[in-house]
């Protein structure tokens, strides 16, 4: 059951259940959000570039013109708190969760 649940500082993940928690609270995310956090949670310290992140999230047919990924990261830093400082932007080549 360990596999299904990702920890990250005070945020916790249950893939099982689809319950995120951060600091002890539950948190409601979008279908969209739940995957973006998790593609993040599971490449922690990589660079993920827009176009990897819309691909994964949104499907091969995304428009890459669409600013969807910067609304969605925007939107995930937000509900997550302090803990959203930890998706860093790398202007020009995509975000990165440390």
């Amino acid at each position: 059951a360990s596999e299904n649940v990702i920890t990250s500082g005070s945020l916790t993940f249950d893939r099982s259940s689809l319950q995120v928690i951060v600091d002890g609270a539950e948190i409601e995310l979008s279908k969209k959000e739940r995957d973006l956090l998790l593609l993040f949670l599971t490449n922690t310290g990589r660079v993920l570039s827009r176009e990897r992140i819309l691909n994964s999230v949104w499907g091969l047919n995304a428009d890459p013109l669409t600013n969807v990924v910067d609304v969605y990261v925007g939107r995930l830093r937000r509900k997550i708190g302090a803990e959203g400082e930890r998706i860093v932007t790398l202007r020009n080549v995509g975000y990165r969760m440390s």
